[in-house]
């Protein structure tokens, strides 16, 4: 790797990492989901929604938005360990 590797390159490098590591939780969730037979509520339903929504969307994820969509993840999970 270079050593002239900007701050915003870095930055780029960062958020990418955070975008695959966002897919692969939307992708072991769905797998979970399906193959435990599980059913969601609608604000679950939903969030799962924006996650999907925002992978296929082909654009830039900002990082705020990532931390977002990861917490819908996130809160998807416990609802359902719950249940």
């Amino acid at each position: 790797m270079s050593i002239r590797v900007t701050q915003r390159e870095l930055r780029d490098i960062n958020t990418e990492f955070s975008r695959l590591n966002l897919l692969l939780e939307y992708c072991l969730l769905r797998h979970d989901i399906k193959s435990l037979a599980l059913e969601l509520d609608e604000p679950s339903s939903q969030m799962m929604t924006a996650v999907q929504e925002g992978l296929s969307s082909g654009k830039r994820i900002v990082d705020e938005e990532l931390d977002k969509l990861l917490n819908n993840i996130v809160t998807i999970r416990c609802v359902l360990t719950v249940e």
